[in-house]
């Protein structure tokens, strides 16, 4: 279970008032060192030195820091988060934003010693606050209490995880808060149109992960049936991310070639089969360790990397509705162009009639939870 959030006061110099920081020497910039070492035994001579604490950036530094990312949220979906970004070469400064100083910053020290093993580039990782989050590129919010069960449904987390949603956004906002938003707190389709609507910002700018999990699933399973790698299947989940969510069968190939046509393709599970084990998927494993995290965590990364990098990336995201599938006011997942402004385009799918009529079933059951969110 994740915990709700409070952000910690700094005094004029950017210090916690209830904690010392070291200071970083460049005014808000990566701290003693830290992009000019090269050798990766100096890089651990450098790290060995420092006393075990954060560093926060001086106040007055830019309004924005390039290549940093915040993760609001602590928990295990928010680290995994963490731990996936800091092996990647795209991110400079990563910022936690969590209730517990002392428990943040063991997860800050912890991570900080992972950066000192020689990887593509080191990290500056920061026990930080809702100002420190709002001048970077990207925020990621996991904050939320999780399903905790198999039989609970992540439309049954809305009304707790709102009240949190509406906390941290309405934070981040006064803060003046202009980059994306990567949301992954459950139920995600909902909260990211109530995350979009709290924080002001344009619909393209907040980004649910939305299903892009789910076609993950989809896209092993099949591949594990075929033989074939991940990568050389093509077939997206569309919809919630959740119980109604909706299999694009007519849409998916396998090295271009459609699915049905694919020599094998009689190996493949029954398309109710293979969308019932992806629903399974995450009861399943909260069944035997209590809880999801890897997968959900490299979504988060492979999102913000698109961004950073401007990949103009394929990825299966929650986002607003204008008018695709004659759908509009809604929050859900479809392929999406990722670059730097967030979502730069949105994919509409040429489903078939029976596809078609599960997505607008699964958005109607979406605007009903966001009405409930009104009353």
């Amino acid at each position: 279970m994740s915990d709700r959030l409070t952000s910690t006061s700094v005094d004029r110099w950017g210090r916690s008032t209830s904690r010392n920081h070291l200071l970083d020497r460049a005014g808000g910039q990566p701290g003693p060192g830290l992009r000019s070492v090269r050798s990766p035994h100096r890089l651990f001579q450098l790290f060995a030195s420092f006393p075990m604490t954060s560093i926060s950036p001086r106040s007055g530094a830019a309004a924005t820091h390039e290549n940093r990312v915040s993760i609001i949220g602590c928990g295990r979906v928010g680290m995994s988060s963490a731990y996936a970004l800091i092996q990647s070469s795209f991110v400079r400064e990563l910022v936690l934003v969590g209730r517990s100083f002392e428990k943040t910053e063991g997860e800050v020290m912890d991570l900080t010693h992972a950066v000192s093993v020689p990887m593509k580039s080191p990290v500056q990782v920061i026990n930080g606050t809702y100002a420190d989050a709002a001048r970077s590129s990207i925020v990621v919010v996991t904050a939320g209490d999780s399903t905790g069960g198999t039989d609970v449904s992540r439309l049954d987390l809305l009304e707790k995880n709102a009240t949190i949603v509406r906390d941290i956004l309405a934070q981040l906002r006064q803060e003046g808060f202009n980059g994306i938003l990567v949301m992954a707190t459950n139920p995600v389709d909902v909260l990211s149109r109530l995350a979009q609507q709290v924080s002001g910002l344009p619909a393209n700018q907040v980004i649910g992960t939305g299903t892009l999990i789910d076609t993950a699933r989809l896209r092993g399973l099949i591949a594990q049936a075929l033989q074939v790698e991940p990568r050389a299947v093509d077939a997206y989940i569309v919809g919630e991310h959740g119980d109604s969510e909706v299999a694009a069968w007519s849409r998916a190939t396998v090295a271009g070639v459609a699915l049905t046509r694919y020599p094998g393709a009689e190996r493949l599970p029954s398309p109710e089969e293979m969308l019932r084990r992806i629903r399974r998927a995450a009861p399943e494993v909260v069944k035997r360790k209590g809880h999801t995290s890897y997968a959900i965590g490299l979504c988060v990364q492979r999102i913000c990397e698109a961004v950073l990098r401007d990949e103009q990336a394929a990825l299966a995201v929650s986002t607003l509705m204008t008018g695709q599938y004659g759908l509009s006011d809604v929050y859900l997942g479809t392929p999406c162009i990722v670059g730097k402004n967030g979502v730069e385009q949105v994919i509409e799918l040429d489903l078939d009639a029976a596809e078609l009529a599960g997505l607008q079933k699964s958005a109607e059951t979406l605007k009903e939870l966001q009405a409930s969110l009104e009353d």
